[in-house]
């Protein structure tokens, strides 16, 4: 409540300061409301056999994100976003919340250099700094679209970047030699601040440059510098890792079809200053892909060699975080059995992702994601991928079909390489359009499917796979009211090693792990979109999550679901 008042007092203090300023200045408004409520209940043989959780538990909240954006002059922006949150339960004030979400202020200098301090969002190439999709989400339907909309707006990913606190400036500089343009782009970051008696500071430091030398050809480099600041903390080691991308890039025509040929490469080192202990390990890695848009469709050819040894923490972080510990029944059972993060909690709870950059590979489960945990900068990896991106077949009927072959560069504590496969098919029919009628009828469905194998003898066979179906249906009863319906069908089944690694990321052993394993989602309910920003839908939806090789921690759960949301 002293927090309430104490921005209230503020508000009010400033307002008189903020309306005379309007007439030498703006201000404008944006930012995003949501209200949702949810009711989980035990379901299936574990509503009998749990004695200890409760049968049933209701959440929700009201969140109101207000964005404001002063400029006092043209050249400046000062940019802010203050939460109000109030839990469902609480009266005059009790389980409120108030905080500044962002804060960021930019601004141009001389009408050439631009600049932003604050709040960042950043992003690179997807070997230097770029923050991947989650699991689950590749062609993904779009009933399954308000689920993955909450947990990126909640943990601040827009566009595959990274938020960070920092600075960035750049500017563009027109030649009328061999180079056209010349793009300088510029940034330096705080990852992790200071700690009592912990690691060293963290920062982040990167620039681009592109050269347009004309309107096909272009030459890029990127580079980032990860280090600890020895100084700032009772230490004589310190971190590092740079990373240095150069690309290629040129536009043609070829028959009529236009086309975009992109050559990148680069190198990573690594390693621990003050530590002998610690080994510096450098990587390497290479890629060349041919891109093409026309209006038959979109398609991508793609070659990609990524060392043993690459590290880049800024395109190696992932989202998921399996160490952090689940919002729905974190325990249940009378074991009182801690549960894993499933397909359930992937697809639906913002509290297991991760926000921060790590500095050490983070953990991932192969079951969700075998081929390629840390996107296109996965390690020891080398291979062909064949993607049509979009392909309208009909008027009524489009696809989208990808295609992944890769191997181990270097076998892991044996000779035999693993050899991985991803196939992922996508299709949507529009019945409305086919049968002539006057609502809508959309529906979507797509398949995942992940292997991976390795010959020799009996003690390092592997033989892993994993099969994702999803779809969903759309039916408008009147303009704007749809009832949808979808569904989630993934099982896995084999073996595969996982490594257990030590502090500096080398591997130490390997644990031989067996799967066999289904998880299921169903949704069904309404929803009502006003426009497409402002939105709700009231949803039934049931999860199972059934382990053979580990029965009696079978896991079945109901869910009563209501979200309105509204973009500004």
């Amino acid at each position: 409540m002293k927090k309430i008042h104490l921005y209230c007092f503020v508000y009010f203090l400033f307002l008189p300061l903020l309306a005379q300023s309007q007439v030498k200045s703006k201000i404008w408004y944006d930012g995003n409301t949501r209200v949702m409520y949810n009711r989980d209940a035990l379901e299936g043989v574990l509503k009998e056999t749990d004695t200890v959780s409760t049968r049933s538990n209701g959440s929700g909240f009201t969140i109101v994100d207000l964005g404001l954006h002063f400029t006092p002059i043209s050249d400046i922006e000062i940019s802010s976003e203050i939460r109000l949150r109030n839990e469902f339960g609480g009266m005059w004030g009790n389980r409120s919340q108030v905080e500044l979400r962002t804060l960021s202020a930019k601004g141009v200098v001389n009408n050439k250099i631009a600049f932003s301090v604050g709040d960042l969002y950043l992003k690179q190439t997807k070997f230097t700094l770029y923050n991947y999709d989650q699991e689950f989400s590749l062609y993904e339907p779009s009933v399954f679209k308000f689920y993955r909309d909450f947990i990126n707006y909640e943990n601040f990913y827009q566009s595959n970047h990274w938020r960070l606190q920092g600075f960035q400036s750049n500017f563009s500089y027109n030649m009328y030699n061999l180079i056209e343009q010349i793009d300088i782009d510029g940034f330096t970051a705080r990852v992790r601040g200071l700690e009592w008696l912990g690691d060293p500071e963290l920062l982040i430091l990167g620039g681009s440059a592109v050269f347009r030398l004309n309107n096909k050809f272009n030459i890029g480099s990127h580079y980032i510098n990860s280090f600890e600041v020895r100084s700032s903390a009772n230490t004589t080691v310190a971190y590092h890792n740079p990373v240095l991308n150069i690309q290629l890039s040129y536009s043609g025509v070829s028959k009529g079809i236009p086309y975009k040929a992109l050559l990148e490469g680069g190198f990573s080192k690594r390693g621990w200053d003050g530590d002998s202990l610690a080994p510096e390990i450098k990587g390497n890695f290479i890629k060349g892909s041919i891109y093409s848009e026309s209006e038959k469709g979109i398609f991508n050819m793609e070659f990609r060699y990524v060392d043993t040894d690459f590290r880049s923490i800024g395109a190696q972080t992932r989202r998921v975080d399996y160490n952090n510990i689940n919002t729905t029944y974190p325990y249940y059972s009378n074991n009182y059995t801690q549960r894993k993060v499933t397909m359930l909690d992937i697809m639906s709870d913002p509290n297991i992702y991760n926000q921060s950059l790590s500095t050490s590979l983070m953990n991932y489960n192969p079951m969700y994601s075998a081929v390629s945990p840390y996107g296109d900068a996965t390690p020891n990896r080398v291979g062909l991928i064949a993607q049509i991106q979009k392909v309208d077949i009909t008027d009524f009927f489009s696809a989208k079909l990808q295609s992944q072959y890769f191997s181990e560069v270097i076998g892991q504590g044996t000779t035999e390489k693993r050899r991985y496969n991803k196939s992922a098919v996508y299709s949507s029919i529009d019945l409305d359009r086919t049968l002539s009628l006057k609502n809508s009828v959309i529906i979507e469905g797509s398949m995942d499917v992940e292997m991976v194998k390795r010959g020799g003898n009996d003690f390092e066979k592997i033989d892993f796979s994993s099969i994702l179906y999803s779809g969903s249906i759309l039916i408008e009863l009147i303009k704007d009211l749809k009832i949808v319906a979808g569904a989630k069908i993934f099982s896995v089944d084999g073996n595969e090693f996982v490594a257990e690694r030590d502090i500096y990321d080398q591997i130490n052993d390997y644990e031989n792990k067996s799967y066999d394993s289904k998880e299921t989602v169903l949704i069904g309910g309404l929803q009502y979109h006003f426009t497409d920003e402002i939105y709700f839908t009231m949803q039934y939806n049931q999860f199972n999550v059934l382990d053979n090789t580990n029965i009696q921690d079978e896991f079945n759960m109901g869910r009563l679901i209501f979200m309105f949301n509204m973009n500004l």
